[in-house]
């Protein structure tokens, strides 16, 4: 029988400096029954007479139970310390999900729990960043594989956090347990269940997550394949982060390029589905730091290229960055961009660089405005046309505009409410 700890310090005293995964796991159960227990001692006669024996919530949870579970964790070695950590979140993150398996969590607060949960797992892989693990190893190799068979235990909570489920397992392989004879021992393990017709879904990407780290890149990908949509955006660009985080330049560039065909496949849904979005702009994100750290702009600039119009942005801001205006300028007239749709401090860039490049982009707008025939667009026109004389003017070619001038008013001379604009503009008399 276990013993009960009243006092809190004596309670906290089991797991300090203490190397015992038991020990750990006993501390967090007791921290919890010592934290029910006060919730209940709180509990009001109605609540009891309703029978609302749960005086708590999910936010206790995670803003009392858990920081005194983190509070409690003084070691003098710092991976000890981080590891201890590591379990008192993996710890919260199951009992929060426990509490909504069993008591549910009200609508108006479903969007607080999922943030919360969110921001656990995002801490979580903060903390396994700060653990030296080749040290972890070679000092508490025993520890740390004890460490993994309790890691295994999230895998049994439901199904609706199986993307959250496999990002964990994700970055828990790729860190703590990133061991040869572990990674060979429970790849063995899934394949014999995958032969024995146990397959699921996330034993298939586990199997993906192995030969990644393995680094057999070219047997993730046909997993991959094999999966197809079905692998959802979520674990892809986790295996972005975790190349882009441990600096494998070549292994990221291989990822990224594998995964263009899968992102043109689903550009028909970017403007509809928020997750196709997410995953794109992600995607975006880790070519552009692949580029920044590599040099290879090259692949980057190949890339923003086939997928225009949807990075247009991207590629408009790139090519600014190089210094490239007349290409930025081109940019802008494929397709079809007004000086008002332009931002106005690349059109000030431009112009300081070579004003000359802005010219053609004008002039395709005004064009574009006189043909729709209407009197806003011809107002607009000759909004343009201000801003077009005086960069003819700073370049020293009023000549030339004024024979533009003239081409416009011969040639639109029988638009009536055009040739009213160009008068009340004084381009003509």
């Amino acid at each position: 029988m276990k013993k009960i700890y009243e006092n809190e310090e004596e309670l906290n005293r089991l797991v300090q400096n203490t190397s015992s995964l038991k020990s750990w796991k006993e501390f967090f159960n007791q921290k919890f029954d010592q934290f029910e227990r006060r919730k209940l001692q709180n509990i009001s006669f109605r609540d009891l007479a309703e029978g609302n024996e749960k005086n708590y919530s999910f936010v206790h949870i995670h803003k009392e139970y858990y920081p005194s579970l983190l509070n409690a964790g003084q070691f003098f070695d710092e991976n000890l310390s981080g590891l201890y950590r590591f379990h008192a979140q993996i710890e919260t993150l199951i009992k929060l999900i426990k509490f909504e398996q069993s008591y549910g969590v009200p609508p108006f607060l479903e969007a607080t729990y999922e943030m919360t949960i969110d921001r656990l797992a995002e801490s979580i892989y903060a903390t396994i960043k700060k653990i030296d693990v080749s040290e972890l190893h070679a000092q508490h190799i025993d520890l740390t594989e004890d460490s993994l068979r309790h890691f295994q235990q999230i895998f049994e909570l439901p199904q609706r956090w199986s993307g959250l489920l496999f990002y964990l397992f994700q970055i828990g392989w790729s860190t703590l347990y990133r061991h040869s004879a572990w990674i060979e021992k429970y790849e063995e393990q899934l394949k014999e269940e995958k032969e024995n017709k146990q397959s699921s879904l996330m034993l298939e990407l586990a199997l993906v997550h192995f030969a990644f780290l393995r680094k057999d890149d070219n047997e993730a990908f046909q997993k991959l394949s094999e999966i197809g949509s079905k692998a959802g955006s979520e674990c892809l660009s986790t295996w972005l982060s975790l190349l882009l985080d441990r600096q494998e330049w070549d292994r990221m560039l291989d990822w990224l390029l594998y995964l263009q065909p899968v992102l043109h496949s689903h550009m028909k849904d970017y403007y509809y589905n928020s997750e196709s979005r997410e995953f794109f702009h992600d995607y975006l994100h880790y070519f552009w730091k692949y580029a920044q750290n590599t040099g290879n702009e090259d692949e980057y600039e190949t890339m923003l290229a086939d997928f225009l119009p949807i990075t247009f942005y991207e590629y408009s801001e790139f090519l600014m960055v190089l210094g490239e205006v007349e290409r930025w300028a081109e940019l802008q007239i494929v397709m079809g961009y007004s000086p008002d749709i332009i931002q106005r401090k690349d059109l000030k860039e431009a112009k300081e660089l070579d004003s000359k490049t802005l010219l053609p982009i004008y002039h395709q707008s005004i064009d574009k405005l006189i043909n729709d025939r209407t009197r806003k667009s011809y107002q607009t026109a000759i909004k343009y046309l201000k801003e077009l004389r005086s960069l003819y003017a700073s370049q020293g070619n009023e000549e030339r505009f004024r024979e533009y001038i003239e081409m416009l008013s011969a040639e639109y001379s029988r638009l009536r409410a055009f040739i009213e604009e160009l008068k009340k503009g004084k381009f003509i008399s």
